[in-house]
């Protein structure tokens, strides 16, 4: 039996077999069902029912939402027979619920290809970063073998600290940006101290532990690769000579991990022990403890937070570091604690510890998001927080859709799709090129929900300098669903007949008429994009890349053919521009949008200045820092906002948050997100500016507001996205990877405005010959458009 779980371990195919059924007939269920918003499902393979992280969990989220739906799934240690109820039911519940929550391995689940409107969460059951689980065991006894499909789909992680983000990554095989700092739920207790109290008691009287008696918890690790293989060294401790020595001081209870067997069963010999074992949860033992004992568990994270000493007790340490090995050198975490080798100088150590003050720096590097608010946390930012990726069909390339329109597993159907609308397309179109062409000017736009502010100022220079020309413009977002895009079938027809009869095309993203059609002569298109400046990179620059298009799709949807030309900010930017719209250098023209013309009109910032104090009257007299993260395929904010708005409180600056419309993050009512106002209006009245990666810096910098660079993830999205400048070196202002470093930096005015306006002069160019002193963009493209339209 133990050859055949050999087998089947490190062979893939029998892994992905083995759960083919449920894999095949979840897939088969996201087909026709819809997922339930208000259902969560909590599955264990090690635990009876709701306890843990888990327990905690439950109870927030009917806080929150107190008509959501729980539904648990358990049992209680991996060899156990799943009941039949529970494999008939899991498929459907797996297929129908918003957010899948795990603690631990769990098998059943990593054949499935998890939907994109649901989570799929990992709260792992340990805290910190101590012994190497998953991947980051590759090559060591019991890790994973080569082209292992375990962990991999988690759409989510949560940690205890800021700083092992990168462990957990690298541990289960996923991204940095699904791995989220967001502490441990469990945790919470810890700082309640009337209930640590309470439980101290409540532990003491179960087991009639006197108060004048200190209690030693020894609670170690299991030795082995997992649940099935757990096994302990019992007699490496001389139990008899330990509560000898200790004397009647103390009390000794020993809890073993749940994948071995109790004390008591293994050695019922043992006296003067108190086994608790059958208590499935170590948090209240922690609360009564006076000291830990433990070897490479996990506990020590816990019990850091109630700062009482630990003493480590490894006789094996060269031996369980060769097959098992540690994230960090086995000294840091000695910083916790006093190490022991030889159980003859156990009871010493236990009778000598103390908890020192240079302890704090373990607990700050390992568990500083365990602040008695973790459960709020995960709850409101991932269980509750529907998953805004939709599915590629959403949009077709060069867009902004809430996910990329990357291929996989279904990438023949798709091709089909674009190459049968390219067909369907080009047959409509063709009766409607034999209609004249007027002298009319087309814009179009997939990327506003409303008519965007360059549209209308280019309209306006444009009837300035002749108005016999008639402008049209046809602004819709491409909608989610079967039937709503069959509504925008009709819309797209309009759009046909418009680009028929019009001898200038202005698009300001993809747009499938401009680069699908063949349209002959007679029409120029011209791209004005609807971001300033060069900074992320976008379009073809990044086609493959984790957060770009699938080429081959991209190949079929012609995405970016047929400028005839494409504007750019600024002299700099003409390369960047060409090569992520796929035109020669010489058809790319610096021409900054109209907007830049609008937002340096004294007259209009008075206007909105005036508009927003009126709305947001708290506004009026504060230091105002705007908050512009940019917008991300998985619709999440990389940085703790709450943490970031009390970070800036506390040195006296007032935290707005503005976010890509397609991010709907509801942050409460703690979060000022100033509605009714765009970022580059709240720009208005900011005396900072603070992103990570969104092009909003050219306006901040247009308007000399100082900028700010919060980058936790600078490493990982260089590797998906990518800059056309040099992020490090060219930016205008510091760039810092947490909010304690940011309120140091804006507390010391680390960012200028002599720099931001540097920066700004560089990448917009504002035309110096114009019609108009007041309009000098607006009048650039005007001229240009016209130029064309002809007589």
């Amino acid at each position: 039996m133990q050859r055949l779980r050999s087998i089947l371990r490190r062979s893939i195919f029998l892994q992905r077999a083995r759960f083919w059924p449920l894999a095949a007939i979840y897939a088969v269920l996201t087909r026709f069902t819809r997922v339930r918003t208000n259902r969560t499902l909590f599955l264990s393979d090690s635990r009876e029912g709701f306890s843990g992280n888990f327990a905690f969990l439950r109870d927030e989220v009917l806080r929150q939402a107190p008509r959501a739906e729980v539904i648990g799934a358990f049992k209680p240690r991996m060899r156990a027979r799943r009941p039949l109820k529970d494999l008939l039911r899991l498929p459907w519940l797996l297929a129908t619920a918003q957010t899948i929550v795990l603690d631990d391995f769990y098998p059943v689940i990593y054949g499935c290809r998890i939907r994109p409107e649901s989570r799929l969460l990992q709260v792992w059951h340990a805290a910190g970063a101590f012994k190497r689980v998953g991947y980051s065991r590759e090559k060591l006894p019991g890790g994973p073998p080569p082209g292992s499909i375990i962990h991999r789909n988690y759409t989510d992680a949560t940690v205890s600290s800021e700083a092992i983000r990168h462990d957990y990554a690298e541990a289960f095989g996923i991204t940095l940006s699904r791995v989220k700092a967001l502490g441990v739920p469990r945790t919470d207790a810890f700082f309640d101290e009337g209930l640590v109290t309470r439980t101290a008691r409540e532990v003491r009287d179960r087991y009639g532990i006197p108060d004048a008696k200190r209690i030693a918890l020894y609670a170690p690790t299991f030795r082995g690769n997992g649940q099935i293989t757990a096994t302990f060294d019992y007699d490496s401790i001389d139990w008899g000579a330990l509560t000898r020595d200790l004397g009647d001081d103390w009390v000794v209870m020993v809890k073993m991990h749940p994948f071995v067997k109790s004390l008591a069963v293994a050695r019922p010999d043992v006296r003067n022990v108190i086994d608790v074992t059958t208590d499935r949860e170590i948090t209240q033992l922690l609360m009564a403890a006076d000291v830990l004992v433990t070897d490479y568990s996990s506990t020590i994270f816990e019990y850091a937070l109630l700062r009482r000493p630990i003493v480590f007790f490894c006789p094996d340490l060269e031996s369980y570091t060769a097959e098992r090995d540690f994230y960090y050198p086995f000294e840091r975490y000695l910083s916790a604690g006093l190490l022991v080798r030889d159980a003859a100088q156990l009871a010493p150590a236990i009778s000598a510890a103390k908890f020192e003050a240079s302890e704090e720096s373990f607990h700050e590097y390992f568990m500083s998001a365990c602040d008695g608010h973790a459960s709020e946390r995960v709850t409101r930012e991932i269980i509750l927080n529907p998953r805004h990726s939709g599915t590629p069909a959403d949009a077709a390339p060069g867009g902004n859709s809430p996910a990329p329109t990357r291929a996989s597993g279904h990438m023949r159907y798709r091709l089909l799709v674009a190459h049968l609308a390219r067909v369907l397309l080009n047959v409509a179109y063709l009766p409607l090129r034999m209609l004249p062409r007027s002298r009319k000017v087309l814009m179009i736009s997939r990327e506003h929900s409303s008519v965007p502010e360059d549209f209308v100022d280019l309209e306006a220079a444009i009837r300035r300098a002749d108005a016999t020309v008639r402008v049209v413009i046809l602004v819709r977002m491409v909608p989610p669903g079967i039937l709503a895009k069959a509504g925008y079938a009709f819309h797209m027809l309009a759009q046909l007949y418009h680009v028929a009869t019009s001898r200038v095309l202005v698009v300001d993203t993809y747009a499938m008429v401009a680069s699908l059609l063949r349209h002959g002569s007679g029409l120029t298109i011209v791209q004005i994009w609807h971001a300033l400046g060069a900074f992320k990179k976008f379009g073809l620059s990044i086609l493959d890349h984790a957060e770009g298009r699938d080429a081959r799709l991209a190949k079929a949807m012609r995405m970016h053919e047929g400028y005839d030309f494409v504007l750019a900010s600024a002299e700099d930017a003409r390369t960047p521009f060409a090569e992520a719209l796929g035109v020669p250098r010489g058809k790319v023209v610096v021409a900054p949008l109209p907007r830049v013309d609008r937002m340096l009109d004294p007259v209009r910032a008075r206007t909105i200045r005036e508009h927003i104090y009126a709305s947001h009257p708290h506004l009026r007299g504060k230091t105002v820092a705007v908050f512009a993260p940019t917008f991300r395929l998985d619709g999440q904010v990389t940085v703790d906002v709450a943490d970031l708005a009390r970070a800036l409180d506390e040195i006296g600056v007032h935290l707005v948050v503005k976010l890509h419309p397609l991010m709907p993050i509801d942050f409460g009512t703690g979060i000022d997100m100033a509605p009714g106002f765009s970022t580059q209006e709240m720009l208005q009245v900011a005396d900072m500016f603070i992103t990570d990666y969104s092009s909003a810096l050219y306006e901040a910098s247009l308007l000399g507001v100082p900028g700010y660079f919060l980058a936790p993830d600078l490493e990982e999205y260089m590797a998906s996205r990518d800059f056309y400048l040099d992020y490090r070196n060219d930016l205008p202002g510091p760039i810092v990877e947490d909010v304690l470093s940011l309120a140091a930096a804006i507390a010391a005015g680390q960012a200028t405005k002599e720099a931001t306006r540097a920066f700004a002069q560089h990448w917009v160019q504002i035309p110096e010959e114009s019609s108009s002193a007041h309009t000098p963009c607006a009048d650039t493209i005007a001229t240009l458009v016209l130029r064309h339209i002809g007589r």
